[in-house]
């Protein structure tokens, strides 16, 4: 194993091997890590838990009436596709947990739009539709999941380019080629109708050259990794819209050593499978993953950094294992209460945003009442650090400026006097009031810790007027 260039960044890693195949042909993953195997020898394909659960075995599937699965490949509603091409058709089964019985056989021999001739490897887009190389017709095809042929291009002018294999598709449509020719293996990219683009890779045995290149997959970057099949090595090549260079290579060593790769599939917690095909084995890598916490460190919010859940709580890029002022609020993480919390507004320069309270009862749209309430109501925050306590004052206004506090009696109207509600984030006060006059309600929040909610809003005062029939 090295790297294409020198002081370059290992991206490929050994992490084990499992299994034991007459031919394995392609491999793909499911959303839940699950690893899919085509062997074309055996005439079936296995399935393998997750890497998470060592990739045991978790039984097979086609056996029995599979000839020669090459391809293999998972949607994104878990359905499974296997490319039989010694019976010139793809089989679509229901996902694993919904038990992989056969739903449909689709296509037959022949040249027709619809017909496959020597099918190889295929790839799903997301809106339900199968891509599907053709070695004996030389093209791509693409049909709908459910079978109805969409449309076709050739892949063999200009020549030699007769033993398309491996595909990848992007998102915008662009669609990646192999030609597993031992002299003329190369890398073609295409877009979605059809029209040749470049040459991403051609044939040869230095980095960034192919041998009898295989099966592919694109990463969620946008780089190509490549069975290098006659070169016994999985390449990394940089996305096609950057300066193409190669980034890495993996040919193992020793009893690890890679034999004619035929297929790579990438899944959850940054992990690459190749099947190796000459070995009759998978052979698992860590890919992208320097620091080994499941991100690929393209995408790593804290790379070097173990750090699993990827939290990123101020969205800056930078994850809060990395990152000193996790929330982005101006307070850096060792002083501040509320760490993870960018709330404001932030008087005292905590880290927290101040306490609030809002009166729901009575309501603010209320304004002349027939009876008085007999509760006060609302709710309240203390951001992360809670509220320890909420308090409510009700003034019936006397004249000049004069106020009767419930529960003080007669005093200025800018002096409350305040009662402690029940309750915290959900609060309430029980509160008996004359069936005359006018009133104003406040209301407050403390934080744990002491600080007092001082702003008045609408949102914290009420007003109303009772006056009977």
């Amino acid at each position: 194993m090295a790297p294409a260039s020198a002081g370059a960044q290992s991206l490929l890693r050994p992490d084990g091997e499992f299994g034991r195949f007459a031919d394995a042909a392609g491999i793909a993953t499911d959303d839940g890590g699950r690893v899919y195997v085509a062997d074309a020898g055996a005439g079936r394909v296995e399935v393998f838990e997750s890497a998470s659960d060592d990739n045991r075995h978790l039984g097979t599937i086609g056996a029995g009436e599979l000839v020669r699965p090459v391809g293999v490949a998972i949607d994104n509603r878990g359905r499974i596709y296997v490319a039989d091409s010694a019976r010139g058709m793809v089989v679509r089964y229901t996902s694993w947990v919904d038990g992989a019985e056969k739903s449909r056989e689709i296509g037959q021999g022949g040249t027709a739009i619809g017909q496959f001739g020597g099918p190889r490897f295929l790839v799903p887009d997301s809106e339900s539709r199968i891509y599907v190389t053709e070695r004996d017709n030389q093209r791509v095809q693409w049909l709908s999941t459910s079978g109805i042929a969409i449309a076709a291009f050739g892949v063999g002018d200009p020549a030699p380019f007769d033993q398309p294999e491996g595909i990848a598709r992007e998102r915008s449509g662009v669609l990646y080629v192999t030609n597993a020719s031992p002299s003329a293996g190369a890398l073609r990219m295409y877009d979605r109708r059809g029209l040749l683009l470049a040459e991403v890779a051609g044939p040869g045995s230095s980095p960034g050259q192919l041998s009898a290149p295989r099966g592919l997959v694109r990463d969620p970057v946008g780089r190509l990794v490549v069975a290098d099949s006659g070169n016994n090595r999985v390449q990394v090549l940089n996305a096609p819209s950057v300066a193409l260079a190669p980034l890495d290579v993996y040919t193992g060593s020793g009893s690890g050593a890679l034999s004619r790769p035929a297929a790579v599939a990438l899944a959850p917690g940054a992990r690459l499978y190749v099947t190796d095909a000459g070995n009759g084995r998978v052979v698992r890598l860590a890919y992208d993953d320097l620091d080994r916490d499941g991100a690929i460190d393209a995408r790593d919010t804290c790379p070097g950094i173990p750090n699993q859940d990827q939290r990123d709580t101020d969205r800056d890029g930078r994850g809060d294992a990395c990152d000193d002022d996790d929330d982005n609020d101006g307070v850096t993480d060792a002083p501040d209460l509320c760490p993870r919390s960018a709330r404001q507004p932030d008087t005292n320069r905590d880290g927290c945003a101040d306490p609030s309270s809002r009166i729901t009862v009575p309501g603010a749209s209320v304004s002349l009442r027939r009876e008085p309430p007999a509760r006060i109501a609302g709710v309240a925050s203390g951001d992360s650090l809670g509220v320890a306590a909420v308090e409510v004052a009700v003034a019936r206004r006397v004249s000049g400026g004069r106020c009767r506090w419930l529960g003080g009696g007669v005093g200025s109207c800018s002096a409350p006097v305040w009662q402690r509600a029940r309750g915290g984030d959900l609060w309430t006060l029980r509160v008996r009031l004359p069936r005359r006059g006018s009133y104003r309600v406040l209301s407050r929040a403390v934080q744990r810790g002491g600080e007092v909610e001082t702003t008045r809003h609408t949102r914290n005062t009420r007003a109303f007027r009772v006056a009977p029939r």
